[in-house]
This record gives C-alpha cells, sequence and structure tokens, in this order.
C-alpha cells in the first residue's frame, strides 16, 4: 500500500507545479507525459495538453462510450460527457502500451500514484485519475493534482464523483484571475478566434521559462498579445450565465421560471468535482464545498478595477504566485454563516479574511458573499433533510415492512408462499393490508429517490451510508417479488412486456445500484428472504411459457443461472419458493420433464427438487 499522502500538502503541490511545468521544456516537446519517482513509494506523472478551439459540439462535451466511466451514470443510466478534446488527448497516451504498462506496475508495487498537469494537461491528469480510480482495489492509493485546469465534466460525472467519494482525491489549484481556468464555460465559437493568438503565447511562454530552469540568464518575457478586452468580457458573461443559473437552480429547484429557462438557453454542460484550492499572491484558500466553486470561479474574475493583462498572464505565472501562496493555505468550511459586514467579521479567522479580500470576496462584494452563503445553506439542507428521513424511518418503513414480514410468515403457516398467495389474493382483508403496506412503502422510496436523491437534496454520500444501503436492500428483496407478482396478476407482461424489460419500477434498480456499488461487504439484512428480488419475474416467465407450452432452452438456462449464483452464495430460501402448490415448482416439475438426463444431471434446479424438505414429482 502506498505512503499516506496529503494532496493539499505544500511540498506536494510544489513538487507537481514543478514537474507539471518541466513537460514545456524543449527537450520534452516531443513527449506528452513525464514520470518522476518524487520520493519513496511516491510517483508522479505529468501531463502536457493542448486545447483545439473548434469543435462538433458547442461547448465540445461528448458523452463516453462504454468501458470508461461505466459506474457513474444518473439516474436514468445516462452516460456522463467530458470535453473531446481532452477525452482524445487522454485517450491516445493511455492506448500506448509502454503509459499503461508503467502506471498498472507502478500500482501494483504499492505506490502511491499522482497524475498532474497544468492547463489541459490538468483535464489529462483528471481523467487518467478518474480511469484509475473505477479500475483498482485500492483508489485511496491514487490523487489528482491541476493547475489552471478548466472544468472538463458535466454534473452526471461531478455527481459520480462525489457519490463515489473520490473528490478528495483532487485537487485543483486556480489562480484569481486564470482566465483558461473558465475557457470551456464559454462557446467555442466565441473564443476560437482570440485562442488561435493565444494558445501559442501560453505555450511560449511556458517553454521560455521551463527552459530556463537552472540558469543563470533570465529569459525576456513576451507580451501578452493585444486585444483581449473582448476575449476577457466574452468569458466573464458566460461565466457569470452559469454560476447565477446553477445557484438559482440549487436554492430554488422546484421554481417552474427556472425549469422553463433550461431548455432555451444551453449553458456550458460542465460543472467542478473535487476540491479547489483558489490562490493569491498572498496565500489559498481550501475549498470542498463543489457548490461554492462556480461562484468564486466567477466573481473573483470580475474585471473592474483589473489591469486585463493579468488575465492572461496569470495562466503562466503559476511558478511566480504559488511560493507565496502555498505558504498560508486556510480551509474555507463554513459558509452559511459567511459575514456579510465588519461587524460579523470579527468573529472570522482573520487568515481567512484576508484571503477573502485577496480572492475579491470581501464583504465590500455583497453578491459574492450571498452566493457562497447560498452554497453553504444548500449542504445544510441537505443534513437537515437526511435527519428528516431518519426521524420519519420507524413511523413510514418500519411499521409497513414489519406488517409484511408477518404477512410472509402468516402465508407459510398457511402453506403457501407470499408470492403466490398475494398473487391469487384470496384472503380478502389480509391480501388488502398487504397490498396497502406495499404501496405505502413504494411511494416513500420513491419519495427519497426521485424527489431527494436525484435532485441532490441529500448528501452526497447518502447511497453510500450503510444503514441505507441495508434497509433499501431488505425493502427490496422484501417487496419487489409482490410488485413482481401484482405485474403478471393483472396481465401487463401481455400489454407491456417482461417485467424485467419493461416493468421494472426505477426505485429498485437504483436501490439495487446502491447494493453493487457498495464497496465493502455487507451482511443480508434478511438471510430468510431470496437474495434475488427479480426470480420470481424468471419464473412468471416460465409460466407464461408453459401455459402456452413453449418450452425454450435459454429461458430454462437464465433461470437455472439465477438459482446457481443463489445456491452457491446461500441466498436462495427454499421454503419461498416451493412451499404448498407454488408456481415455481410446478414451473420446475415442468421444465425439469422437458430436460435430457444429461442436463438434469448437470442442472442447479435438481439441488431443490431434491431437497430434503421436498419430495421429488417427477
Amino acid at each position: 500500500m502506498g505512503e499516506s499522502v496529503s494532496v493539499f500538502s505544500p511540498s506536494l503541490l510544489s513538487d507537481a507545479w514543478e514537474l507539471s511545468s518541466s513537460v514545456y521544456k524543449s527537450q520534452y516537446v516531443n513527449c506528452s507525459y513525464v514520470r518522476s519517482v518524487i520520493r519513496s513509494n511516491l510517483v508522479v506523472f505529468a501531463f502536457r495538453g493542448s486545447l483545439i478551439p473548434n469543435s462538433a459540439t458547442k461547448y465540445g462535451e461528448y458523452q463516453v462510450k462504454d468501458g470508461f466511466l461505466d459506474g457513474v451514470k444518473d439516474g436514468n443510466n445516462q452516460r456522463a460527457s467530458v470535453h473531446q478534446g481532452a477525452l482524445s488527448q487522454f485517450e491516445d497516451i493511455w492506448s500506448r502500451s509502454d503509459f499503461q504498462k508503467q502506471v498498472i506496475e507502478d500500482h501494483e508495487k504499492g505506490n502511491t500514484i499522482v497524475f498532474t498537469g497544468h492547463s489541459m494537461g490538468g483535464g489529462i491528469a483528471a481523467l487518467a485519475t478518474l480511469r484509475m480510480l473505477e479500475k483498482q482495489r485500492q483508489p485511496k492509493s491514487v490523487f489528482c493534482i491541476t493547475f489552471g485546469f478548466p472544468l472538463i465534466g458535466d454534473e452526471i460525472l461531478a455527481r459520480g464523483v462525489r457519490r463515489k467519494k473520490w473528490a478528495d482525491q483532487f485537487c485543483h489549484v486556480v489562480l484569481r484571475r486564470d482566465v483558461f481556468s473558465r475557457i470551456l464555460l464559454a462557446p467555442s465559437i466565441s473564443v476560437s478566434k482570440p485562442l488561435e493568438v493565444l494558445l501559442p503565447y501560453w505555450n511560449r511562454s511556458m517553454q521560455s521559462r521551463a527552459d530556463s530552469v537552472g540558469s543563470t540568464d533570465i529569459p525576456m518575457a513576451e507580451a501578452p498579445p493585444g486585444g483581449i478586452a473582448e476575449f476577457v468580457a466574452t468569458v466573464v458573461q458566460h461565466c457569470s450565465a452559469v454560476s447565477n443559473y446553477t445557484s438559482a437552480a440549487k436554492m430554488s429547484p422546484n421554481n417552474p421560471l427556472i425549469a422553463a429557462v433550461k431548455p432555451l438557453v444551453k449553458l456550458s454542460p460542465y460543472r467542478p468535482f473535487g476540491y479547489y484550492l483558489f490562490c493569491s499572491s498572498s496565500g489559498a484558500i481550501l475549498i470542498e464545498n463543489h457548490y461554492a466553486v462556480l461562484p468564486i470561479l466567477y466573481f473573483s474574475l470580475q474585471t473592474l478595477g483589473a489591469n486585463l493583462e493579468d488575465f492572461i498572464l496569470q495562466h503562466v505565472n503559476y511558478g511566480y504566485i504559488l511560493p507565496n501562496s502555498l505558504q498560508n493555505i486556510v480551509k474555507l468550511s463554513e459558509l452559511s454563516d459567511l459575514p456579510l459586514s465588519d461587524a460579523g467579521s470579527v468573529h472570522q479567522d482573520s487568515r481567512i479574511t484576508t484571503q477573502l479580500d485577496a480572492l475579491g470576496l470581501g464583504i465590500q462584494n455583497c453578491p459574492a458573499r450571498l452566493a457562497l452563503r447560498a452554497a453553504g445553506q444548500v449542504l445544510k439542507q441537505q443534513s437537515e433533510n437526511l435527519s428528516i428521513l431518519e426521524k420519519e424511518y420507524p413511523k413510514k418503513m418500519e411499521t409497513p415492512m414489519d406488517k409484511l414480514e408477518e404477512y410472509r410468515l402468516q402465508c407459510l403457516r398457511n402453506d403457501t408462499g407470499y408470492f403466490d398467495a398475494f398473487k391469487k389474493k384470496q384472503r380478502g382483508n389480509v391480501d388488502f393490508q398487504a397490498n396497502l403496506n406495499r404501496l405505502e412503502l413504494a411511494g416513500w422510496w420513491d419519495e427519497i429517490i426521485q424527489n431527494k436523491f436525484d435532485k441532490d437534496e441529500l448528501p452526497d454520500d447518502f447511497q453510500c451510508k450503510k444503514e441505507w444501503v441495508t434497509r433499501g436492500t431488505h425493502y427490496r428483496l422484501l417487496v419487489e417479488p409482490l410488485d413482481i407478482a401484482n405485474y403478471y396478476r393483472l396481465g401487463k407482461n401481455e400489454d407491456s412486456g417482461p417485467y424485467l424489460t419493461h416493468g421494472r419500477p426505477r426505485r429498485y434498480k437504483t436501490l439495487q445500484k446502491w447494493l453493487e456499488n457498495y464497496e465493502e461487504p455487507l451482511q443480508s439484512p434478511s438471510t430468510k428472504l431470496i437474495q434475488d428480488s427479480c426470480l420470481w419475474a424468471d419464473v412468471e416467465e416460465l409460466a407464461c411459457s408453459m401455459q402456452k407450452n413453449e418450452y425454450k432452452d435459454e429461458k430454462r438456462i437464465d433461470l437455472e443461472n439465477r438459482v446457481r449464483a443463489l445456491t452457491d452464495s446461500h441466498g436462495l430460501c427454499v421454503e419461498d419458493l416451493m412451499t404448498g402448490e407454488s408456481t415455481f415448482k410446478t414451473v420446475v416439475n415442468w421444465l425439469w420433464k422437458q430436460m435430457t438426463p444429461v442436463d438434469q444431471e448437470a442442472s442447479a434446479l435438481r439441488s431443490i427438487i431434491y431437497h430434503p424438505q421436498q419430495t421429488p414429482q417427477i
């Protein structure tokens, strides 16, 4: 295991910058990355990238394909989008066997790996980090440090990084007036012309400074290109639009006016992920609250009273400013109570006050302070929403769940599995009450998932919390069989198709994904339940085939595979499957008669048919 690393330590940040800038040296002109062993068990890869202004889409976004970020999708299974230029450069580097082999070899040796880069090199570093995080079993040994990094991923990616608890492995260092770090918030076409001049200028400046390291000759600084006022104004304008819209949307998620505006004006899709270190010549502020990043990117960039050349020069001035700023890093945690007046500032850490002033976020900038307080309030409200759910849980979930557990046991005492009893509904009020409990639980979970979880009204790690993964799994295992029974009892399969492909509610898919993404061992909330909530859907499809006398090997094999997996993991409850004249027993006996002796001998169904508690009916 690699050494314990803080991506925010001044020494590591300095080392990362030194290597990121060295990539620009003339000797590396044909290299896209360099590798360095900083100290024992710590390896740093620094990338060199470039921004291609023209693109096929308005902001250069591109939806990733299968094989990358497969575990980062939204509630509708939509894949994340990233900047196409950054992705193509990363894939070109990653596909080289020597680079990929070196990274994997370093990781397998137990080294801690840091990917870093300046400008678009930071975008490549971020994508390399994401690739390693999703593939490795020890994700806490991979980190990313960027300098002047432009936002390259959409909200799906940003939310996925937070929900997988990867945010603390990214540190994005940004100077107050580095316009490039905001560049992708503007449409490609609006900045493509000035970038034709600026990109070569930035590259020449970085190369000149990198080549002069260790030399007594001080390079003559090249003056920034002219005509930059309109370019800077364009970036600031679009940065303002994105910041103001996202802030309004978070504070009033159900506002119909905001929803109406969204399809009319296409704003940049890119959103921040990871932690940000905003730097000035006097120090730096560490921001963990992602809702605060866009407001700071905008308000610290405002041009009033600023030298326009600074917006261009700061992108290549990290080497001059970082030595001072890294000596005075403060963390800004609680934003909801950020002072709005001199009187309130008396109780604030003077170092925080100094750094906020240096970034143009002092009390004189009231809109900025209000935006930051709003960002803090969002996180505060998320915590309060979770507290409300915890208080509601016993009444709204435990009580109906207990009643359904008793319903299941009562059915078994009456020599009937609860799936078949609910499907036939022959016991009047007992089945009616069970259905009411099923509907009550469905409404509660839909409220949590669709109106809270999907809308980011709960903490980012909500679906990673052991107690909620356990609760969701218990609910799914106990109640989804009743949904399946109801679906086929009403004949919905005849109108809409099989349950698994056309009828399964999204709440069950979401809860199952929570369990699949949970990285620690999780003991089943109830070992008495069948540990595959969809088994009955396969059984019902086979029952339909049996009624039509349409035997198909593939459907039988699908059921066998489910049963084999459950048997191997001790997740099979024969009592629920075979009690009384169950649908499962009827289907299995029918299948058994269709099978050859060779198939019977190898079948996973054999252990059920010849289970000690059962009498073979073949």
